[in-house]
């Protein structure tokens, strides 16, 4: 009995082994502030992403799909988990405690489970290359057994502060390049093995800065690709009249509203990416691991780039705000020989992209006691079937919910904004004073409150957190006691003098 139960133990392993064999691989590709409307797939004819364009070619791309937060670390935090903002306690994009230069570090997710947990159980080996930006970047997190990641989040695009090994370094080089000749290091070592791998590899780009401390996009980014937009007139994007509550929030719009190099530089820097995507998608193939890998494109919130008077995302104005220019992502999903290319309109959120990747590679889960907020679109993806739920939205005192025609937007201090999404797409009009709305406003108030009441944890919601927009430098919960002991926001004016109100800027024309 006792050989037959090494036997069988052996058979077992073996089979185990097999059947990670069978599951695919994934290659996960997340821009860094990068709009729906930067890819040529998307209808920009201005811009130059051949390879991005050939994915959409070959997958399935969405044309509805959503951050949940429009800022980077939040949002992250939300691809990863599934969860809301008010569950996970990440509200805004890391200021403190990133490590290197931060004493002391902090784990801003630890109690959390992610889905590449949940894929290291099931044998998965995960690797990450670029950008992470949740804190203690010197630690790898979340069973990440490949760590390369940037020592904060961004900055400049050259010999860029990175972290390998727990150490950290300053390679040599264009930062788009490095990350993707380490990703393709990490997919090369590991298609050895006959466990799957987990890829996850985060470019910088097309987040600033645009240009060099010379005001020239050809010092920040490679100067022959700068070159291939020496003829472009941008007028895809159109510099709109600067949004007169930017000057809450910092200089950027300031700085690259109608200004020619940084929208060279914003090109630039995709144009860049799509040149590493290209080299990724080229290993996949010289691997001979194209059909037996989950190819997944995306950016973490969508940006403003001259839209509503705007350069940037969620925070480039205050009160926050939550236009589609700020919630719009690519998405593509593509697995060649499994996934009949089609472009899919149904709606998708940032929160469902962990549950779907977990049923997607093997009708994997998260444990019971995490409460996920998302959900599975699988059957979406192999179908071209139309699903179009609410959406929503939250960045701290600020909520949302958008269905197909009509978006809501609420805030702590009670102003709204309503906007007809098929008569006013670019939602230039706020009509939540017209009459003829109060109907759909009661019924989507109530929507959206019930929504997060039955979702949010009252010590991490951000419905009542002073979040800015100017950073998180500290835990929700510090120390584990359940009570914020430190200050968790900077505050709104760190880099500016006090301005008063001129008016609510969710009322201007």
């Amino acid at each position: 009995m006792a050989g037959f139960g090494l036997e069988l133990f052996v058979l077992l392993c073996s089979l185990t082994e097999r059947i990670y064999a069978r599951s695919p691989n994934i290659l996960f590709i997340l821009a860094d502030d990068m709009g729906q409307w930067a890819a040529g797939a998307y209808g920009n004819p201005e811009i130059k992403t051949p390879n991005i364009d050939m994915l959409a070619k070959e997958g399935v791309r969405f044309t509805n799909a959503f951050c949940n937060t429009p800022v980077c670390s939040a949002s992250r935090t939300s691809y990863l988990t599934g969860r809301l903002p008010s569950q996970h306690g990440v509200h805004d994009w890391i200021a403190g405690g990133n490590g290197c230069d931060q004493n002391p570090p902090i784990f801003y997710s630890q109690e959390e489970t992610t889905y590449t947990d949940v894929l290291a159980e099931h044998g998965y080996v995960c690797g990450i290359s670029g950008k992470y930006h949740l804190g203690d970047q010197q630690q790898p997190q979340h069973s990440f057994s490949h760590w390369f990641v940037h020592q904060s989040g961004g900055g400049n695009y050259n010999n860029p502060p990175m972290v390998k090994d727990g150490q950290c370094v300053h390679p040599e080089g264009y930062i788009s390049d490095i990350i993707t000749t380490d990703a393709i290091q990490f997919i090369s070592e590991t298609a050895k093995s006959e466990k799957p791998f987990y890829a996850s590899v985060h470019f910088t780009a097309p987040h600033s800065p645009y240009t060099g401390h010379d005001g020239k996009a050809d010092s920040m980014h490679p100067k022959e690709i700068v070159e291939q937009y020496s003829n472009c007139t941008f007028s895809f994007l159109p510099q709109e009249p600067m949004n007169r509550y930017a000057h809450y929030t910092g200089g950027l719009t300031q700085e690259c509203l109608g200004n020619r190099q940084c929208l060279l530089g914003y090109y630039a820097a995709v144009t860049a990416m799509d040149n590493n995507i290209g080299r990724l998608l080229n290993t996949l193939d010289t691997l001979g691991i194209g059909t037996e890998t989950l190819v997944v494109f995306a950016s973490d919130h969508g940006f403003n780039a001259g839209q509503h008077g705007l350069w940037g995302k969620g925070n480039a104005v205050y009160p926050l705000n939550m236009f589609d220019t700020s919630l719009k992502i690519p998405m593509i999903f593509r697995h060649l020989g499994v996934l009949q290319p089609h472009v899919q309109e149904s709606h998708v959120q940032v929160i469902d992209i962990a549950p779907t990747l977990l049923d997607y590679v093997g009708n994997l889960t998260f444990p019971e006691e995490v409460n996920v907020a998302g959900n599975s679109f699988k059957d979406v993806i192999f179908s071209k079937a139309l699903v179009q739920g609410p959406v929503y939205g939250e960045y701290g005192q600020t909520r949302s919910i958008r269905m197909a025609n009509i978006k809501l937007v609420r805030r702590l201090t009670g102003q709204t904004e309503i906007y007809n999404l098929t008569e006013d797409p670019k939602e230039s009009i706020n009509v939540a004073n017209n009459g003829i709305y109060f109907a759909n406003q009661t019924v989507l108030e109530n929507n959206m409150r019930d929504w997060f009441s039955y979702l949010e944890d009252p010590v991490l919601s951000g419905w009542t957190l002073p979040v800015t927009g100017q950073g998180q430098v500290e835990s929700i919960v510090y120390n584990k006691t359940g009570y914020i002991t430190k200050p968790p926001f900077s505050p709104l004016y760190r880099n500016h003098e006090i301005k008063s109100y001129e008016g609510p800027w969710w009322d201007y024309d």
